[in-house]
Parts: C-alpha cells; structure tokens; sequence
C-alpha cells in the first residue's frame, strides 16, 4: 500500500509554517477558512461531499486506501460504477454523475495537498471509453410555448380562497420561467429588492449570482415587458403577488383573510393591475425594499391560506409547474421548470427574434447554446427545405 501511495500523491509539506500564533493571526486564519468556503456554491459542495463519501465507502469494502488512492484504485471504481443497475435495468450512475463522482474525489485529494489521480491518462481514457460505449442523444425538456403557459396559469384557481393565494404565487413563477427566462434555482433564489419597477419596461429583475455567473460579474438584468392583455402580463403576476405578501403581514387573522379575500375576487385576471394603459398599480417601490425571497413557501386548508418567511426551492418550483400542467390538462412527462426557459428561446425565434436578441434575454453567452433549442424545437426556421418550391 505504501508503493500504491507513492504512486498516486504528492504529500503537503511535512514541515508546515509554526509561527507563535497571535491573536491577530487567529483572525486572519478564521478569515482565510471563510474565504475559502466561497470558493465552491453550497450544491457543489453537497455533491463533492456525497461523491467522496461514496468512494471512501467502496474502498472502506475492498480494503483499498482513499486518501490518497491509487489511479488503479479510481479505475476500479469507475468500472465499478459502470455495471451498477437500477431497479429497471438501467445504467444507475449516468457518465455525467460519474464524472461528477470523480470531480469530488480529485478536489478532496487536492484540497489534502495530493495530487490528482482522477487525472490519470488511464482514468480519463476508461470513462471516455464509457462515454462512447453510450452515447446517447440528451434528453432535452420540450418548450413550453406562450400558447402554453397562458393554458397553464388560466387553469389555475385564482379567484377562490385559500387556492388563490398559491395560484397567484405559481403565476408569477411561470412568467420568472418564461417571460424572465430564469432558471429554477434563479428564481427560487429571488429577493423582493432585486425587483424594479419601471415605467417603460416593466419590470427589471437582477438575477444575482447565478449557475452560470457564480461570481456575478456579468450582466444579470432580465426583463418582465408589460402585456398585451392582463392575461399574459407578467407585470400584473409580480403586483399580484407582492400585493398579497403585504395583506399576509396582517397579525389578525379576520383582517388577514378577509384582505386576501377581497384582492383575489376583485382582480383575477381580467385587468391590469400594473400601472399601464391607466391601470391602478397595486403597489409601489416601496414595497420592494425587502431582502426577503420573493417566492415563498404556502400553507393552507380548507378555510385558511398562509405564506411562510422561507422561500421556495428551486426542486419545489418544478414539481410545481408539472402538477399545474397536470391541472390545465396536459402531459407532463416531457418537460419541466427549464421547458419555460427552452420556450422563451423556441417563441421568440418563432416570432423574428434574432440569436442576439435571445442570448440576451436568457445572459447565454454562446451562440450555440440557443442553436440547440432553435434546430431540435423548430427546425423548418432558417432552413433551405423551405426554398425548395415543394
């Protein structure tokens, strides 16, 4: 074993700084711990912990060493991973975990001070092997188009109470998905200052930190325009909902209800309620001047409705979203919370919108990103069969 570990690692210096520690250094080494916390987001973090978990596990059973571990040692383990099975007799660790199992084991080795053996030639040619072994085309979430989503939200109970005040909530959901262009997580991840409102446009909304821009130095400024019809306004879904949050602060129950009551049976969906085209707008930027989350988590019963102070995941607003689709009569089976995403992109190529336009929209920073969706989910756009005077 020790011949096993020469080969795998380089070891941290065996002689470390020992400087008489002060109280100022105790500071700074309490800062450089914070400091290197951010370095990962919490998810990948989770992931990174479960993936070395697991291969501590697997060689904790063949009486292997894991720190360090020999490149032969993660070789077994990903031949290991390959011929798992699920209860339907298939492959239970997709080449995608696979290599996210690895990318936790080679962080743990370098954050020890060894060197990497998931970097092994050998490694990476057994899981490119694997890759090839099953190619497979990704299964892609089919686009929710405009047609959809207003089908989606008008199925929704939003006239009624306690289901109103969920109903409200989940409309605005959608539009953060579709008109926003959001992510799951970067709409559960929304506070109520991050919004604007804007005389022009609508509503600004600064996405923050993202999955794509961990480090928030890109332009994170998405748009929710006014609509044409109350209907599809994503504006109003933003001024109903934060109109309730401020009724829901009420301590006395009655009032409480009684408020929620009269706003979901005085507005629905059949006026603005926005600010345009002379509308009342139900609140003001004032209202905005919270850090709290935007979506928040619901309760209710039979006669009650409460809004929790937590938000929503981003796991919750999926689920969500296929249980509405199953509400408004429509097979769930191929889409999910990105389906609005993927739809912003397949609607707006639809009606003239160039990729530009698009990357904009949706902060993609490669062109080809929105090719994906514009050739699988409308293929006939931009294509020569077109000119072929069939």
């Amino acid at each position: 074993m020790a011949a096993q570990a020469r080969l795998a690692a380089l070891s941290a210096p065996t002689v470390p700084p020992e400087p008489e520690v002060d109280d100022e250094l105790r500071e700074l080494e309490d800062i450089s711990r914070s400091l290197e916390g951010h370095t990962l987001s919490a998810a990948t973090r989770r992931a990174y912990a479960t993936a070395w978990r697991a291969f501590d596990d697997f060689c904790a059973g063949h009486g292997l060493e894991a720190l360090p571990a020999h490149p032969e040692t993660v070789r077994w383990y990903v031949a290991w991973m390959s011929t798992q099975l699920d209860d339907d007799g298939l492959p239970r660790f997709s080449v995608a975990t696979i290599r996210q199992r690895l990318a936790g084991i080679g962080e743990r080795h370098l954050r020890g001070g060894y060197l990497d053996p998931t970097a092994h030639r050998g490694v990476v040619d057994l899981v490119r092997g694997l890759a090839k072994l099953r190619a497979t085309r990704p299964r892609r979430k089919r686009p929710l188009l405009l047609d959809d989503v207003v089908r989606i939200i008008a199925a929704m109970e939003h006239d009624t109470y306690p289901g109103g005040v969920s109903a409200t909530r989940d409309a605005l959901a959608v539009w953060l998905g579709f008109a926003g262009a959001l992510r799951r997580s970067e709409a559960a991840a929304l506070t109520l200052n991050r919004l604007e409102l804007h005389a022009v446009d609508g509503v600004h909304v600064h996405v923050g930190a993202s999955k794509a821009d961990p480090e928030n130095a890109l332009p994170d400024v998405v748009v929710l325009p006014f609509g044409s019809s109350p209907a599809s306004c994503p504006p109003c879904a933003v001024h109903r909902w934060i109109a309730l949050l401020g009724l829901a602060r009420h301590d006395d129950a009655r009032m409480r209800r009684r408020g929620i009551m009269q706003q979901l049976f005085s507005y629905g969906l059949e006026e603005h309620v926005c600010g345009v085209v002379d509308s009342v707008a139900l609140i003001s930027s004032a209202d905005l001047a919270s850090g709290a989350p935007l979506l928040r988590a619901t309760y209710r019963n039979r006669k009650d409705a409460r809004i929790h102070a937590r938000g929503v995941s981003g796991d919750a607003l999926h689920t969500m979203l296929l249980s509405r689709m199953v509400e408004a009569g429509m097979n769930p089976a191929a889409y999910g919370f990105h389906s609005l995403r993927a739809g912003h992109v397949t609607q707006a190529r639809r009606n003239g919108a160039s990729t530009e336009e698009i990357m904009r929209a949706g902060r993609w920073s490669r062109a080809a990103t929105v090719d994906v969706y514009d050739r699988e989910f409308n293929p006939a756009a931009r294509n020569s069969v077109m000119r072929l005077g069939l």
